[in-house]
């Protein structure tokens, strides 16, 4: 999937770019094989999205509203998952370059995981604020995420690096 290079949000947009420059010059090497290794957002011990992390205190405090819809689509992977297809990565006996997205099988709308996040922290539920409200409070960037993101296929990372990822663990049923 093409990286957002166009995407509205400033932060995002940027982001995009250098990430899209970096990719091109590790995959059009002629001197050397590179592998470029795109991970979804980290959940699990010691990241953001830990029951202690700053994601779960930003939940607590209804700091993380669903914006709009809540359409925006994430993708995530738990960072032993992250940590395995890496190794598989460097170990990896190819010869051409290549890129894979690191992600567990299944995106999810904002509108979806958020509820259920808060839920599995015993937390408020998200607030619902409006495009346009967001915009002013948040920024560009919070819209796109929250409304424009687009989730990834993690199936060339299964099928070569033998990417095993677990569900994400708070949504539980609702999968």
């Amino acid at each position: 999937m093409p990286l957002a290079i166009d995407a509205a949000a400033p932060a995002a947009a940027s982001g995009a770019q250098t990430l899209a420059a970096l990719e091109a010059r590790v995959l059009q090497s002629a001197t050397m094989r590179g592998t470029v290794l795109r991970y979804g957002f980290f959940y699990g011990p010691d990241t953001w999205y830990a029951r202690d992390g700053s994601s779960a205190d930003q939940v607590r405090r209804q700091e993380i509203p669903i914006i709009g819809e809540g359409t925006g689509v994430w993708s995530f992977v738990h960072v032993d998952d992250a940590v395995a297809a890496t190794v598989s990565a460097v170990e990896s006996a190819s010869t051409a370059s290549a890129l894979y997205n690191v992600t567990d099988d299944t995106p999810l709308p904002l509108k979806k995981w958020l509820p259920a996040y808060a839920r599995w922290l015993g937390a408020p539920a998200p607030v619902l604020i409006a495009v346009e409200d967001a915009r002013a409070r948040f920024g560009e960037d919070a819209v796109f995420y929250a409304t424009q993101l687009r989730g990834v296929s993690n199936r060339k990372a299964i099928a070569d690096l033998g990417l095993a990822a677990r569900p994400l663990e708070w949504m539980g049923e609702d999968l």
